[in-house]
């Protein structure tokens, strides 16, 4: 793979055809929020130039100064010669509306569940405010916590790992979405450490 030309490249459109070209060439694998090498080229670019993540077209013909060149040169770097998913290069994943902090001690998160919460289990578990108490097992980044917490506003739940590691990382996306009152944090090995209570 050739190094990236970063003397060449100027504007947000060049780097954007760049990429898309190099991550195709690479066959880089996708599915961790984005679904192509298009998308994911643009969400890291955006992210590299901290512009909004829904907004390209108004930047495609801006200049890159030096110190962006070599930022995004580096970001594209690693992602096509070390395969480094997006989401450990960003240090964030999204659920959804939902942003979390994600490094390698947590999977990206990509749960179908979130979608099923709320309205769609509904049918099976009554309204949300009839649910009390609510159970991630595995929880990792905390994502699905704070998914359930946010759609059960009456349930006190529990966020169960068995990696001190995870939960580190849990614990700041719990502190960061202010619900530290509500999510539990527990270390154990599935049930072993768990309170007693109907879930």
């Amino acid at each position: 793979m050739s190094s990236v030309p970063a003397n060449e490249l100027e504007t947000v459109r060049d780097w954007l055809r760049w990429a898309v070209s190099r991550f195709n060439e690479a066959k880089l694998a996708f599915g961790h929020g984005s679904a192509d090498a298009y998308d994911e080229a643009a969400y890291l670019l955006l992210h590299a130039l901290h512009l909004p993540l829904d907004r390209l077209d108004p930047f495609l013909d801006a200049r890159l100064a030096l110190a962006e060149r070599q930022t995004v040169a580096q970001l594209f770097t690693r992602r096509i010669e070390e395969r480094v998913p997006a989401a450990y290069l960003t240090h964030e994943a999204w659920l959804g509306e939902f942003r979390f902090y994600v490094d390698e001690r947590v999977i990206i998160p990509r749960s179908f569940i979130a979608g099923l919460l709320g309205e769609g289990l509904e049918p099976f578990i009554g309204p949300a405010t009839g649910v009390k108490s609510a159970l991630d097992m595995c929880t990792g980044s905390g994502c699905l916590a704070i998914v359930l917490a946010h759609t059960y506003p009456e349930a006190d739940v529990d966020a169960v790992d068995i990696s001190s590691e995870a939960l580190t990382v849990a614990q700041r996306n719990v502190s960061d979405y202010s619900l530290a009152d509500r999510i539990n944090l527990i270390r154990s090995d599935l049930f072993a450490n768990l309170p007693e209570k109907n879930y």
